[in-house]
């Protein structure tokens, strides 16, 4: 069996992407009363403050099924755009999406929940990711020669 060697930035793409699926479920925004709290995947906010969650994982499916499934072939391009682009599209989004979670008012006298913030981490992550694999030699590049 083959050792799979996952580099920093697709490290960095994993562990965002189950960071922001699990913080999705936490406090999104929670009462000032106390009396509860919403998540991304509440009535209120289902798919504008899940979007960035999805795109997460759809970003850490993709790295993990190159990096773990064998025989899995997926193609060169997606609609035009290689995978790094992809990648850096899905973060970009998701990064813009939870600061504008976090500079907006609340409104109803509710405050910003763990799960905001740990989502704009993650998705700060993501982008961080992404940008991190744009930098990356392709597989089977081979490096300039060096003046003698």
């Amino acid at each position: 069996m083959d050792k799979v060697k996952l580099s920093t930035a697709n490290i960095v793409i994993l562990a965002s992407g189950a960071v922001i699926l699990i913080a999705s479920f936490l406090p999104f925004y929670k009462a000032s009363s106390g009396s509860g709290s919403v998540n991304a995947w509440s009535s209120g906010n289902f798919l504008i403050a899940t979007l960035p969650a999805l795109l997460g994982v759809l970003m850490g499916v993709e790295v993990a099924l190159v990096a773990f499934a064998s025989g899995v072939k997926l193609p060169e391009r997606l609609l035009g755009l290689s995978w790094t682009q992809v990648h850096l599209v899905f973060g970009f989004q998701a990064a813009i999406m939870m600061l504008a979670f976090l500079i907006r008012s609340t409104g109803y006298g509710a405050s910003r929940g763990i799960g905001l913030y740990l989502m704009l981490l993650a998705a700060i992550g993501l982008l961080v990711g992404a940008v991190l694999r744009m930098q990356e030699k392709p597989a089977g590049a081979t490096p300039p020669p060096t003046a003698s």
